[in-house]
């Protein structure tokens, strides 16, 4: 059911025609005044419109054409939201605009970029996918998906394949970008003006919240009570609303986050306020883990507090909440996550 045909020689799309213009062609058409055959086939076509209110033409043949394979109504209905949508962006739409081995089912351009949109209606494989991804971008040609299936959606966000879920629902389709539902019109409009783009990385311009949980450990050797402290995570939320989330902590590890400069600062200045004297931290051999790491000490006797009893320590002092938890901006400037970023009015992660 394509949206596109010849009518008089002219390529013509059905839904651009006005509703005067429509009914003429159509008047014309049943008295054979005027000649509309489909593209690439050639077939004569008749005028229709979908349940879902969409004008288009179809063969007037029974029977599967190759060069025009069947839709659903709601596949024809998604084609005409993308080439409005395109339009009214300001880039030239075609629909069914075909090339070396690939029928898009819209084509936008602007001068040299040229963005074609699927929608993928049935389900297909994830190699199917990259086959025909592949065919696009052989041409220069950019390509993104809308399918109805959320298995087809990559696990990971892929910044050389787009597949968005979408759905259909009260006469409107929703697109879920990054967690967020979106108009299937406003998600073209952000994908052909750059308000959607890839990102590998949170990236915000300022430094990562550093969450530290503060603990005061009674020595086993003198029972000097001091500060001992554990970096629990980083967090990041960039322009876009992603937050990302990289988590620390490990046993015996000869560099450890704890040791920064900044993170000592910041657990100094909790200490004094709980009147706590601050565990030293450095390089001491253990005899447990027959080697030398990063470790807290006592500052009174200097006896080494292992990693192994610290963590079983810290995991009790978690469960009766006798911590306490300090942050402040003094983290990474990027934190590692794939994702598809949307400016909501505060820009995209920065690259």
């Amino acid at each position: 059911m394509p949206l596109l045909a010849i009518v008089d020689g002219v390529p013509t799309i059905s839904t651009l025609l006005s509703d005067e213009e429509w009914r003429t062609l159509q008047a014309d058409v049943r008295t054979q005044r005027r000649s509309v055959v489909l593209p690439r086939c050639g077939s004569p076509a008749y005028l229709r419109t979908s349940k879902l209110g969409v004008r288009h033409f179809a063969h007037r043949s029974a029977g599967d054409c190759l060069s025009h394979p069947k839709e659903t109504g709601y596949h024809l209905y998604a084609k005409n939201v993308i080439l409005q949508a395109a339009q009214a962006a300001g880039w030239n739409a075609e629909t069914e605009a075909w090339a070396n081995g690939w029928i898009a089912d819209v084509l936008a351009s602007d001068g040299a970029r040229k963005v074609a949109f699927e929608i993928q209606w049935s389900a297909q494989t994830r190699e199917e996918f990259e086959r025909r991804q592949a065919r696009y971008a052989a041409d220069g040609v950019r390509c993104a998906w809308f399918a109805r299936h959320e298995r087809s959606v990559p696990f990971l966000p892929r910044r050389d394949l787009p597949v968005f879920h979408t759905t259909f629902s009260d006469g409107d389709f929703t697109v879920v970008v990054n967690g967020t539902a979106m108009s299937l019109a406003d998600t073209v409009t952000a994908l052909l003006n750059c308000m959607i783009g890839f990102r590998e990385h949170v990236a915000a311009g300022h430094p990562a919240t550093m969450e530290v949980a503060c603990y005061e450990y009674p020595c086993y050797r003198c029972n000097a009570v001091s500060m001992t402290w554990e970096v629990e995570r980083e967090i990041l939320t960039g322009p876009c609303g992603t937050v990302a989330k990289v988590g620390h902590g490990s046993l015996w590890a000869k560099e450890r986050l704890e040791a920064n400069i900044e993170v000592r600062r910041h657990v100094a200045a909790e200490a004094r306020r709980l009147g706590s004297p601050v565990a030293n931290l450095g390089s001491r051999y253990s005899q447990t883990a027959s080697s030398s790491y990063t470790a807290f000490s006592c500052p009174a006797c200097s006896a080494l507090f292992g990693d192994w009893y610290l963590r079983e320590y810290m995991l009790e002092a978690r469960a009766e909440e006798a911590y306490t938890v300090i942050g402040f901006m003094g983290g990474r400037h990027k934190i590692p996550l794939a994702h598809w970023c949307i400016d909501g009015g505060s820009g995209l992660c920065l690259e």
